[in-house]
């Protein structure tokens, strides 16, 4: 009971932070093309942050669920490019869309829908189980203490240029919360939730879909819109036939992008990213590929 009290609590914290840091991998790509990088350098580290308490971790045995998808470098990269096309046609990656539909867009939930039956259709058309490979970042090594220190001073330039020092708390609390709530519920990133909610198409009876899993999603949304009412940003946006079918089609979409390479941006950037190595960079540098390019053709021809 205690664990699960805590779980919601971290839970809560996440959501919290994510939706006053603005957690969306499309609006940080955005300021990125305005040469405003601190939140895009502040979104793609918060995984590494989460690394500083791997030694705490390993000394009470706790394993935390890092991986390198094992699956070949077409599929990375494509799913990627693809993960990446749809954020931007959706206008919002997996956390995004959960930060907008808490700030009153119900068309979002669409987003959802479709990336579950995105995971539905490559499950039906490829019918390969998943390689992964687990891994536990030893965060004493000389490596990985350079690449935070380097992140970290990286962050903390960017914030005295443009005045975004709130970005450098939020992604290291962000990275310990959530490094954290791995600790109690290993599967409660968005992606991972998402595609789970697809296998009860497919294997209803081996479910891995549990009470505490649902509580710990819907206090992330709690605290999404806590905040959202805390500083009077909700905008009701009700539902739109074309708006909706717009984000059914990213979501599916974004939903075969994430399945070809093992995850969404999330999961890439707080379980993949964080072991750099190059099989675990791919997915999220063709992410990000994915959305910069869309993003320079949406304004370039849309306007």
């Amino acid at each position: 009971m205690l664990s699960l009290l805590i779980a919601l609590l971290l839970a809560f914290l996440i959501g919290w932070v994510s939706q006053r840091m603005g957690m969306c991998l499309v609006n940080a790509s955005a300021l990125l093309l305005k040469r405003r990088p601190t939140l895009f350098v502040a979104l793609v580290s918060c995984g590494l942050f989460g690394l500083l308490l791997a030694p705490i971790y390993r000394h009470f045995g706790i394993s935390q669920p890092l991986f390198t998808p094992e699956v070949g470098y077409p599929l990375l990269i494509g799913g990627g490019l693809l993960f990446g096309v749809a954020s931007v046609l959706n206008d919002g990656c997996s956390v995004g869309t959960l930060t907008k539909l808490t700030c009153g867009n119900l068309n979002k939930a669409f987003t959802i829908v479709g990336w579950v039956l995105g995971i539905v259709l490559w499950y039906r058309l490829n019918m390969l189980p998943e390689h992964r490979t687990l891994l536990m970042p030893e965060i004493s090594s000389s490596h990985y203490l350079l690449t935070l220190g380097v992140v970290l001073m990286a962050l903390l330039f960017l914030a005295y240029v443009h005045g975004d020092k709130h970005l450098v708390f939020s992604s290291m609390l962000l990275g310990a919360l959530t490094s954290a709530l791995y600790t109690f519920e290993p599967q409660w990133t968005p992606s991972v939730f998402f595609y789970h909610l697809s296998q009860l198409f497919w294997m209803p009876e081996q479910t891995a879909i549990t009470g505490q899993r649902v509580a710990v999603f819907v206090m992330l949304l709690v605290g999404m819109l806590s905040f959202t009412l805390r500083r009077k940003t909700f905008s009701y946006q009700a539902f739109n036939l074309s708006k909706a079918c717009v984000h059914l089609l990213s979501g599916v979409l974004m939903g075969t992008g994430a399945s070809m390479m093992l995850g969404g941006n999330d999961s890439q950037i707080l379980l993949v990213f964080p072991t750099l190595s190059l099989t675990s960079t791919l997915p999220l540098a063709s992410i990000v590929v994915g959305i910069v390019g869309a993003l320079w053709v949406k304004r370039r021809w849309v306007g």
